[in-house]
């Protein structure tokens, strides 16, 4: 009897260390992300009202993404929503969905819209780089979108 305890004694002890070791053995692969926030600007100082900045990791290929609020401000987020970004440098792209159909009237002013140059990675010219810090400040200058683009997309489509 007094072996069958020794036994079962030495079983648990052998299963919580192989446990321990795995579990120190077993690390995050996934990179750090550092705390990022920043305001997106028009070249004459307004803010940008509405949209989502987004920044793709060039050392990484991670996606870190924050909602424009109306000042301009955003945080960003890679694994969650305000996390940060990874380190390193990072193309960066303005995403925003605004619909000028004239049909809805609306009360709030969205400002702005931002060029669409600003809003592919293979057309951006912005740039940043991501330290490993407490805090990445960032602020993105970004021009507006031309008015002939605009009255454009205002355009019913023309038929042929």
């Amino acid at each position: 009897m007094q072996r069958t305890t020794q036994r079962r004694f030495l079983w648990h002890l052998w299963l919580v260390f192989t446990g321990l070791l795995l579990a120190a053995g077993c690390s995050d692969d996934r990179p750090k992300a550092y705390p990022a926030q920043g305001r997106v600007l028009f070249a004459d100082g307004t803010p940008v009202k509405l949209g989502t900045v987004e920044l793709l990791s060039e050392k990484h290929g991670l996606t870190a993404s924050g909602k424009i609020n109306e000042d301009g401000s955003f945080v960003l987020g890679t694994y969650g929503t305000d996390d940060g970004a990874c380190e390193g440098p990072h193309k960066a792209i303005i995403s925003q969905l605004l619909i000028f159909d004239g049909m809805v009237r609306h009360s709030t002013d969205h400002g702005s819209p931002v060029d669409p140059l600003f809003g592919s990675y293979n057309s951006s010219p912005l740039r940043v780089e991501i330290r490993r810090s407490t805090q990445n400040r960032l602020e993105l200058q970004v021009e507006k979108a031309k008015k002939e683009q605009r009255k454009q997309e205002n355009q019913p489509p023309t038929r042929k």
